[in-house]
């Protein structure tokens, strides 16, 4: 991964905003203009949105201003250990799922329907919240949807009481901050949210609930508003990228994130094997040749020592399987077809296609 934030001159005309007003965090104009474009792209109200210092951070505030208290999570193990950690920094307690094998999306059950959840969006998937809420009717669901900025796109329609949507602005995604967070839903629920990342105050200089400085400083949302302003071309330039990807992995047989069949563009390609043993194959000898890859979400969550204590409601076995199966390939804005070309034809050698 090769990511690519505005350049200085992108950056000059909102540098020289701040510059003038002198004003530098504290939701200041660059992060009011900020927030109300990007409620303006996800189709929903200035007061369903809020920019967070960083997407973990958004996830945490989300969970400890959430309705419920002191209570578990339930939550995917196959996702990225963010996930795991702000349930865990906000003092609750984790209870894994397991994972489809058709959409990679967590198993949703009756059995824990009145608990909160944390629905985890796969590398670039949309966020479902009406599909969520045909089994999760009223207990608070946070949609964790760190890549899908563009799978996100005038989702104001789905906005549903006692529900968020998190999409991390990090310099790895789609629209970046350089490292931030957004997130989208409920007013009264963003409004908490907002309280507790700006130390608990509402209106006057008394903490009323505890929070913590979550806040998004004027300089990042600098980078945000210059990034912004580039989403149409690096939407249009990262589509090229995926379909020649597409295309000539589906020369040999194999394919990308089910989250990419929507359409839709995202900042990763996870190719899935048949076996465990194929795929550690061509890990190792990709990177005999040169060629870096990742295991994004590693081994799962619950095979973490930090986190393999925690509760679950039986086997991972899917996503034991994904784990084992699925691998990262190369992926960047300005990627040239000549290199999608040079690892395909690498992987097709090494699995005799």
């Amino acid at each position: 991964m090769r990511p690519r934030l505005p350049l200085q001159s992108a950056l000059a005309p909102y540098l020289r905003r701040i510059d003038e007003s002198r004003t530098y965090t504290n939701f200041g104009p660059l992060h009011l203009e900020l927030e109300s474009r990007l409620a303006e792209y996800f189709g929903v109200h200035e007061t369903e949105i809020l920019l967070v210092a960083n997407g973990t951070l958004a996830l945490q505030g989300a969970i400890e201003t959430a309705s419920v208290r002191d209570t578990r999570w339930v939550i995917p193990s196959w996702t990225f250990v963010a996930s795991a950690e702000a349930v865990s920094s906000a003092k609750r307690e984790i209870f894994f799922g397991d994972v489809n094998s058709t959409d990679w999306r967590l198993q949703l059950s009756l059995a824990t329907a009145q608990e909160p959840h944390i629905v985890v969006a796969p590398f670039g998937d949309s966020p479902r919240l009406r599909e969520i809420r045909q089994i999760v009717a009223e207990s608070p669901v946070i949609v964790d949807a760190a890549s899908c900025f563009d799978a996100c796109g005038s989702m104001g329609s789905d906005i549903m009481t006692n529900a968020l949507v998190m999409v991390s602005l990090h310099a790895t995604k789609l629209v970046t901050t350089g490292e931030g967070g957004v997130l989208i839903g409920d007013p009264q629920w963003i409004s908490d949210v907002k309280r507790w990342s700006n130390f608990g105050f509402r209106g006057r200089r008394i903490a009323d609930v505890r929070g913590t400085n979550a806040k998004l400083s004027e300089y990042s949302a600098a980078v945000g508003l210059a990034s912004l302003d580039a989403w149409s071309r690096t939407k249009e330039e990262l589509a090229v990228v995926a379909t020649h990807y597409r295309q000539t992995l589906e020369e040999i047989g194999l394919s990308l994130q089910p989250a990419l069949d929507s359409g839709h563009v995202t900042s990763t390609a996870v190719v899935r094997f048949a076996d465990g043993a194929v795929r550690n194959h061509v890990r190792d000898a990709l990177y005999q040749s040169g060629i870096e890859t990742r295991a994004w979400w590693s081994e799962g969550v619950h095979r973490m020592e930090t986190f393999a204590d925690c509760p679950r409601r039986e086997e991972l076995l899917v996503t034991d399987n994904l784990a084992s199966t699925t691998l990262g390939l190369p992926f960047f804005i300005d990627m040239t077809d000549t290199q999608i070309d040079a690892v395909v034809r690498t992987i097709g050698a090494l699995i005799g296609r």
